[in-house]
């Protein structure tokens, strides 16, 4: 079995984000992780840890409710009749660089190329907003699967 996913917090911004180990930076702030790190929860696969991701950075009084709309929610966004969601994802996987982040110019490059129609933008704002992919600067994300 391979190991699981852990649900990182980081100790300069306090905000959470995934991460199968430890030396990575936080996608927020940009601190590195080191052993004393917290490890505040752990998934066995991406999907879990997305929810883990979002729910730990939610506000205590909207946690249950927003974790009943997620684990309802199975899709990232509407399928078409030419893209899926997981179609979407596979593009994001390879457009990944050697740092786990992705930019605006690759993924719009790759959806071109696979000739997918779908708006890039919204695609990324809706992966960001699912906790697939954090924000790391301007037309910059860090992919968390």
């Amino acid at each position: 079995m391979s190991e699981p996913w852990k649900v990182f917090k980081c100790s300069a911004c306090e905000m959470c984000y995934g991460a199968k180990s430890l030396g990575h930076n936080c996608p927020h702030c940009g601190q590195r992780t080191n052993k004393a790190t917290q490890v505040i929860d752990s998934a066995d696969n991406p999907a879990d840890l997305r929810i883990k991701v979002i729910i730990a950075n939610t506000p205590p009084e909207l946690r249950e409710s927003l974790e009943k709309q997620l684990k309802k929610s199975e899709k990232l966004i509407d399928t078409s009749s030419n893209f899926s969601s997981i179609k979407g994802l596979n593009v994001l996987r390879k457009s990944v660089d050697s740092d786990g982040k992705l930019t605006l110019e690759v993924v719009k490059t790759n959806f071109a190329e696979r000739g997918f129609d779908e708006d890039v933008v919204a695609f990324l704002e809706m992966a960001e907003a699912q906790g697939v992919i954090l924000r790391a600067g301007e037309g910059i994300w860090q992919f968390l699967e």
